[in-house]
């Protein structure tokens, strides 16, 4: 899959030629593209989010299943 940057231009370059020459197909077809590169964009932020948040809950769980341990075996 291509980047969504480039996406996203592309469709604006072709929204802005099918505006400029009145093909109502063509500009719509760009604003679908750009609406289109918008969501992969925001789709990969969310899934960085959650795999940040992921991964900061299994380290905190870690850390607390250590401080734990060390409770039991009297080493904290």
């Amino acid at each position: 899959m291509s980047d969504p940057k480039i996406d996203k231009a592309k469709g604006k370059i072709k929204a802005t030629v099918g505006k400029l020459t009145g093909d109502q197909q063509m500009e719509a077809e760009g604003q679908v593209e750009q609406i289109g590169a918008a969501v992969r964009e925001k789709a990969a932020k969310v899934k960085g989010d959650v795999a940040d948040a992921v991964g900061n809950v299994f380290e905190r769980a870690g850390a607390a299943a250590a401080n734990l341990k060390d409770k039991v075996t009297g080493k904290g």
